[in-house]
């Protein structure tokens, strides 16, 4: 846990009803079913298809959870909202942060639930200079960060796991909900497979700090 950025909730996992809703959205069909994405080789059931931003029809499948969020903050990103999948301990995110451009306001906290499998998020020393906006969604607005020196030194070589290593701040091991700010670079690592954690990521939230959010 590391205080102010990512911190465990004493809400209901409801393990259950998120197992039976992944059940629902379960397909095969790389693009249809799910979104897959080229530096990140999970898979996505969000509520938006990343490539195009059209509606995945998903959102009123997952009314069950969104309604209870809902409650607690009224927009959320359907980009990023959904389930995020890995059949494999190779599947990681690389670091990033998570960003909204088009909205009234920036801010945004993830809240994430463990359904299958286990996962650590690792955060890292957020320094403006060594940071990038890489590329655009499918509204046209810049959506997250990466390290430079990802695209110098080469995803996934020691060089760059020697890079990250030297700017790691603290990790969070997700075996209950948790909530997180996005705004620091941080990496999602695979440690059990399969894996399966449903996130929500409230957005156009209004200045408040994670303490008070919480």
């Amino acid at each position: 846990m590391i205080q102010g950025i990512a911190e465990y909730v004493d809400v209901d996992p409801q393990r259950e009803l998120l197992l039976d809703l992944y059940e629902k959205v379960k397909g095969a069909r790389a693009g249809e079913d799910f979104n897959v994405f080229g530096k990140t080789p999970f898979e996505s059931y969000s509520l938006e298809f990343n490539m195009t931003g059209k509606d995945t029809g998903y959102e009123a499948i997952y009314d069950p959870i969104l309604s209870q969020h809902r409650k607690v903050h009224p927009h959320y990103q359907f980009r990023s909202t959904g389930f995020n999948t890995a059949d494999s301990t190779e599947k990681d995110v690389f670091p990033h942060t998570d960003i909204d451009q088009n909205r009234e306001h920036s801010q945004g906290y993830n809240i994430i639930y463990p359904v299958l499998g286990n996962s650590r998020l690792d955060y890292y020393e957020t320094l403006e200079d060594e940071i990038c906006l890489p590329e655009k969604n499918a509204q046209g607005y810049y959506y997250y960060h990466e390290f430079k020196a990802q695209s110098q030194m080469g995803q996934g070589t020691p060089e760059f796991e020697k890079f990250l290593a030297d700017r790691k701040i603290g990790e969070i091991i997700i075996d209950k909900p948790c909530l997180i700010d996005t705004e620091v670079m941080h990496r999602v690592i695979i440690t059990e497979a399969p894996r399966c954690a449903f996130v929500t990521r409230w957005n156009n939230i209004p200045p408040i700090d994670f303490k008070s959010f919480k």
